[in-house]
């Protein structure tokens, strides 16, 4: 990931996500809006845009954030990653409303009023621009990066994943993964899962740690690190497609962890991937994909727990 696009409809937050984008990777950011608008309100001509876009696109690293349809064509041309921010149309209005009379770094002035035609061309985008974003991204499908994302917090959850640091299990971190595992379990998933169920399927006394290291040496197993600290780990059997364990520390739940290891281990499947995720689970694996097959009660250490099976298909259309 070396040249970027950042598009989708004014409003959707596309600056803002290349900002953080910029500042995890430090890759060069450049704005189209500013590059157009001058100050006094004009803009440039379209052979200066042109020209500058050009000597933008032939630089070795970058971030470009905006949309400009007219351009895209070469731009998709040029990019190896595109970030296509596909988000409702209130969404992308409520943007617009909200950094009314703000500053702001991709734009040469403050925007205090709605701008009657601005509103009408967000307004036509889904029918006026998109048939062309989408026809553009299924050109280049196979030969660029593409993530597409529905939501600001499908968005977030993809930047603060980028953050996290993954490396190879090995087997002296089974000691602190069994730990983490039996905090995390007591700690996150109280409001699922009786005392007597939680102590069933994470004691005290902690798992056998031989048979978890002979399983993680089978497996893929990926150990998760944020900020230098433990922050999580899960494993997927790959001949199998079976996403065994996923655990995150309990104090950085909703920091990208989980994300990051899903995003890692579903890759090392070569078909659809399969997890019987917990009460508490279900609803990270619905946002990414995954269907429930069936509920089903399991029975550890003489308790029943309710888990679902739940399965994720290979990766689809946008």
């Amino acid at each position: 990931m070396q040249k970027v696009l950042v598009i989708g409809c004014s409003g959707a937050g596309k600056s803002t996500f290349a900002r953080r984008l910029r500042d995890i990777t430090g890759l060069p950011l450049y704005y189209l809006d500013r590059l157009w608008h001058k100050a006094d309100r004009t803009h440039i001509t379209r052979e200066e845009f042109d020209r500058v876009l050009a000597e933008w696109l032939a630089r070795p690293a970058w971030i470009i954030d905006g949309d400009y349809s007219r351009t895209l064509p070469q731009r998709l041309e040029a990019c190896d990653t595109v970030f296509f921010l596909d988000f409702p149309l209130e969404v992308c209005l409520a943007g617009v409303e909200n950094r009314r009379g703000a500053q702001r770094p991709d734009m040469p002035w403050v925007e205090e009023e709605l701008d009657a035609e601005f509103l009408q061309y967000i307004l036509d985008f889904g029918q006026a621009q998109m048939p062309a974003i989408r026809a553009g991204l299924e050109a280049y499908r196979g030969r660029r990066q593409v993530f597409a994302f529905h939501s600001r917090a499908e968005a977030d959850a993809w930047l603060n994943a980028l953050a996290v640091t993954l490396r190879p299990y090995r087997p002296e971190d089974c000691p602190a993964l069994a730990a983490l595992f039996y905090e995390t379990v007591h700690t996150v998933c109280t409001a699922h899962y009786t005392p007597a169920q939680l102590d069933a399927w994470a004691p005290a006394e902690g798992p056998d740690l031989a048979a978890w290291d002979k399983s993680f040496r089978a497996h893929r197993a990926l150990v998760a690190e944020l900020d230098g600290q433990l922050a999580g780990f899960g494993d997927l059997d790959p001949a199998a497609g079976y996403l065994d364990r996923l655990y995150v520390h309990k104090d950085l739940q909703g920091r990208g962890v989980a994300t990051a290891l899903c995003n890692a281990l579903e890759e090392a499947a070569a078909g659809p991937v399969v997890t019987h995720a917990s009460v508490t689970a279900r609803p990270f694996f619905a946002r990414r994909g995954y269907r429930v097959l069936r509920a089903q009660q399991v029975e550890r250490r003489g308790v029943t727990l309710a888990n679902y099976v739940m399965e994720k298909a290979p990766a689809g259309d946008l």
